[in-house]
């Protein structure tokens, strides 16, 4: 927690001086401002950021200048809502949803291992002037509910929700504590239970609660980052986790659940053992470097819910660097495919799915991730290698394509649309700013929100028929370059080179042609950066320094050039 705190005094350093030169590093002038709504870009930018409509007041007193405008910006980011808002956010970005058998692995199959003698409560709304109340359910019966007069009940804060108020008979405040936190709780309408939001309703459900708050942990750690201005990077940052109530709960009182089957870190266990949370929002908990963690790709709602090596990876693959894989399969695919890394038709997406699959082999698979991490294996990921998701990571978060997803996201969400082929250079220089910004989430949302498409009373939302490609991987620097001859020929010195590509480019399939002359034209450039970072063809150790891939990448390097 130490380096977050450091990274975050950098951060503060680093916003007082980029805030600065926000308008002239994203071309935000009056002059572009010309065809600007304010009004409608208060309206939209309030629900957007914190689920409420404007006011008449607020219109006069917001949307009158572009200074008015920006420096409600600047409270949206900072209220309360925004948190809530950005939760939701991650939900749709990370994922989301456990199904509820997998309560039936987190429950003890006997509650304190002596025989149900831990009874259960039951809470509901009472009848009496709609009070919520919780009583006793027999152990031997379920319909038997203990209660005592009203007017003995008593007021308890329940852990769940410490604002709320809870009535209870004595005996239960007694034996299950101030906050209930010591019992197990079923609330009257099950399904009621299974839908309700924690923290927005009073129905509550220990059982359903948990495995809701253990779906969405990776939303909790990615929106807790961004709401204290730690760098996003941080969502992937080793040791790095983060728990609700519900999930304290859960890992505190292991009479009620199984806690052995979640992989939990001893370190996690004693950090959290006299923790107490105020309210029902994800804290962050630093536990130390573990070989075996990254942030959000392990915890355990992206583990189970994930539940294959493959599909994690696939799944990384397209949330974190907004890329898919995608394969033209075999008219007639063979009977017994061998090795999908290196059989035609499979091998294009294999070779380097697999590989970074062999990241996550340290968890096991489906239910084995309950089971202590297992023997690490060697993984591959843009020519990078390493043993374990910490390393991972590091591969990931140093990919410039990392930060230009960030973006992509963010702009889909706020603008309400993909990039247009036409707004590369926007995207670019979005990118830029957000890494220049030390990766602050909140930053990029103030320039997107601040930004002529947003603003501006043209702006409309459409499905995008021209949309920019995903970020390229591995952005790095060319490993030496060859002196171009005086005249590239396409017909001469790419043309007879590209079988390696055509495999699968092909027209009239799902990925980029590049079979002709205005092929290369189009895409060359997005072609060279991945043929320059070991990207493709699948399968390359890393960035080439000789070779024909090399060879290829210069030639269409320098055919480019000498054709502008």
């Amino acid at each position: 927690m130490k380096n977050l705190l450091k990274s975050k005094n950098r951060f503060i350093y680093i916003i007082v001086t980029f805030s600065i030169f926000t308008l002239n590093i994203l071309c935000l002038n009056t002059n572009i401002y010309a065809g600007e709504d304010l009004p409608q870009a208060l309206k939209r930018a309030q629900y957007l950021l914190n689920g409420t409509l404007p006011t008449d007041g607020d219109f006069s007193a917001k949307a009158v200048s572009e200074n008015n405008y920006r420096d409600a910006i600047r409270g949206f980011l900072n209220h309360g809502n925004f948190y809530d808002v950005l939760l939701r956010y991650h939900e749709r970005i990370l994922g989301v949803g456990l199904p509820l058998d997998y309560l039936k692995e987190l429950q003890r199959a006997d509650l304190d291992g002596k025989g149900l003698k831990f009874a259960r409560l039951k809470c509901g709304s009472n009848a009496d002037k709609g009070k919520l109340s919780c009583n006793w359910i027999s152990g031997e019966s379920r319909n038997k509910v203990g209660q005592c007069p009203k007017a003995w009940l008593e007021p308890v804060a329940p852990f769940w929700r410490p604002s709320a108020t809870v009535w209870v008979c004595p005996s239960v405040a007694e034996a299950c504590g101030s906050n209930l936190s010591k019992c197990f709780i079923e609330y009257a309408d099950a399904d009621v239970a299974k839908n309700a939001e924690l923290g927005s309703s009073e129905a509550f459900d220990s059982r359903f609660t948990i495995i809701r708050s253990l779906s969405r942990q990776a939303a909790g750690i990615a929106t807790a980052v961004a709401i204290e201005n730690y760098p996003y990077t941080k969502i992937l940052a080793p040791g790095v986790t983060a728990v609700d109530s519900a999930i304290l709960h859960l890992i505190n009182q292991a009479h009620h659940f199984d806690v052995e089957k979640i992989h939990i870190s001893p370190e996690l266990q004693e950090t959290l053992k006299n923790t107490k949370l105020p309210d029902t929002r994800y804290k962050l908990i630093f536990t130390g470097d573990a070989y075996e963690t990254a942030g959000v790709i392990s915890t355990f709602g992206w583990l189970r819910r994930y539940e294959k090596n493959r599909t994690r990876a696939n799944q990384l693959y397209e949330r974190l660097l907004c890329r898919r894989f995608t394969s033209e399969l075999p008219r007639v695919f063979p009977q017994d495919p061998g090795n999908l890394r290196t059989t035609p038709g499979c091998s294009g997406c294999h070779a380097t799915l697999d590989p970074l699959a062999d990241f996550f082999t340290v968890w096991g698979e489906g239910a084995a991730v309950y089971r202590p991490a297992g023997q690490a294996q060697t993984g591959s990921f843009i020519g990078q290698t390493g043993t374990g998701l910490a390393d991972l990571s590091k591969i990931i978060t140093q990919d410039e394509a990392f930060a230009t997803c960030t973006v992509q996201h963010a702009w889909e969400w706020l603008v309400g649309r993909g990039f247009f082929k036409s707004e590369e250079q926007i995207r670019s220089d979005f990118t830029q700013y957000f890494i220049k910004s030390n990766y602050s989430f909140k930053e990029l949302v103030y320039a997107l929100a601040t930004h002529p498409t947003f603003t501006s009373a043209s702006r409309g939302d459409a499905t995008v028929t021209d949309p920019l490609e995903g970020p390229p991987l591995g952005k790095v620097p060319d490993i030496g370059k060859k002196e171009c001859k005086p005249k590239v020929s396409y017909a001469a010195d790419i043309a007879p080179y590209i079988s390696n590509c055509t495999i699968c480019h092909k027209a009239n399939t799902n990925r980029q042609s590049l079979e002709t002359e205005a092929d290369w034209k189009r895409i060359g450039k997005t072609a060279v950066g991945l043929l320059a970072s070991g990207n493709m063809p699948p399968g390359q150790s890393g960035p080439p320094a000789s070779g024909l891939i090399f060879n290829l990448k210069e030639s269409v390097r320098c055919w480019l050039e000498q054709n502008p």
